[in-house]
């Protein structure tokens, strides 16, 4: 009896740390893994839903229509991916020549402290900065190296739908 108490709380752990997880695997997918690269996100869409009309509401309130994204449904729970691209401009310096790439997903109402810890340890290290205001927290990760600047983002609570996983990258 005590062996299979034991097991069942094991199990319940890690379905728990899973579900916890979640928001910040999806995410990794969607955006890190394939390097924050348009292309290969748009060839990794090939597997995932299209966005309703209603989630693209969502992601760009009365400008739906302009969002290129899709919907990652993982756990019974549909994660929204959006991607867009724009001129670096004249502020990025050097660097006003690039194209920015940024990848997000907005996940359902997630656990803010697990996706927290899952985004640092994943990157190795901690935010740069973190800003709490009215109820909403953003954390960003400014990383910076030969090849270009990235910038992560997490953002939580407030009036927000969810949990907002970003990554904005400007190559040389």
């Amino acid at each position: 009896m005590r062996k299979t108490a034991s097991l069942a709380l094991a199990g319940c752990l890690l379905s728990a740390q899973a579900a916890l997880a979640a928001p910040f695997d999806v995410y990794r997918t969607a955006c890190l893994d394939t390097g924050v690269e348009a292309a290969r996100i748009r060839a990794a869409a090939g597997a995932w839903s299209a966005l309703t009309e209603a989630e693209r509401e969502v992601l760009a309130p009365g400008n739906g229509r302009s969002v290129e994204g899709w919907a990652i449904v993982r756990d019974g729970a549909r994660h929204l991916v959006s991607i867009s691209t724009r001129p670096a401009g004249a502020m990025a310096g050097d660097r006003a020549a690039s194209i920015i790439v940024s990848c997000s997903v907005l996940a359902p109402k997630a656990d803010e402290a697990g996706a927290l810890r899952a985004y640092t340890d994943f990157l190795k290290r901690q935010p740069s900065s973190t800003d709490r205001f009215d109820g909403m927290s953003t954390y960003t990760w400014s990383i910076q190296g030969q090849g270009g600047m990235t910038l992560h983002y997490l953002v939580s609570g407030g009036s927000l739908p969810g949990l907002s996983l970003s990554v904005s990258s400007i190559r040389n």
